[in-house]
């Protein structure tokens, strides 16, 4: 039977739109088959522990996003992605995990942000990152500066363009054409951040702490893309 791919994608924003989510979904797409995998695409630096969830290349580089409520110790922790490979979909990153303590997670959350009565982080230029809030400044402070030198230029097409390209001929088996995600280095602080590219696309995300048995964070997520309902 042909698939209903209006009907799944109506269902997949249910599914990201949750104030829970079952741990189970998760496990499942943190696995290697046929057509899900997953990797480490980078590190990232947290001086503060304060961390911001939002769209890089729109909405943090023009100053509006919020810090999430609760902090994690300073330091610096891998993220992950999870990625679905589909004939309807194609290559698709799935969930994003910033993974804070090596336990499992029981349950999850929604994360709340500060001075926000809302939850979840608009995306209008297809990308999502992890990000300490002292590295978000220096980001911004970064954007600032490279407008100065290049005010006639854009920062993705002339500056984060090449990045990506780097990182999809690095890995072109784990990323769409274009290239997917990065660990990006600041020139200036050295602090790192990730980007990675936002499921489907443009839209409305939410990000998730992860209780282990403890109730301690042991993570913090992204789900974009449930690849259950493309895989029926």
């Amino acid at each position: 039977m042909e698939m209903n791919i209006q009907e799944i994608f109506k269902q997949n924003l249910e599914y990201i739109s949750q104030i829970e989510i079952e741990p189970e979904i998760i496990d499942k797409q943190f696995v290697k088959t046929n057509t899900r995998f997953y990797l480490k695409v980078g590190d990232i630096d947290c001086p503060t522990g304060k961390i911001a969830v939002a769209d890089p290349l729109c909405h943090l580089a023009g100053r509006d996003y919020f810090i999430l409520t609760e902090a994690i110790p300073k330091g610096k922790y891998p993220v992950e992605v999870a990625i679905c490979r589909n004939e309807y979909v194609g290559i698709r990153m799935c969930t994003a995990r910033l993974k804070i303590k090596n336990t499992k997670a029981i349950k999850y959350i929604c994360a709340k942000a500060e001075e926000s009565k809302y939850s979840g982080f608009s995306v209008d230029a297809g990308m999502m990152c992890f990000c300490d809030a002292q590295v978000a400044k220096e980001y911004i402070e970064f954007i600032d500066d490279w407008y100065t030198k290049n005010p006639n230029k854009n920062h993705y097409d002339d500056y984060f363009e090449q990045f990506f390209k780097d990182s999809e001929l690095k890995l072109p088996q784990y990323q769409r054409e274009g290239g997917d995600f990065i660990e990006w280095t600041n020139p200036t602080s050295k602090n790192k951040m990730v980007m990675i590219a936002s499921g489907f696309g443009d839209g409305f995300y939410q990000s998730y702490w992860g209780y282990d048995e403890k109730n301690e964070i042991c993570e913090l997520i992204v789900p974009m893309v449930n690849p259950e309902l493309y895989d029926k």
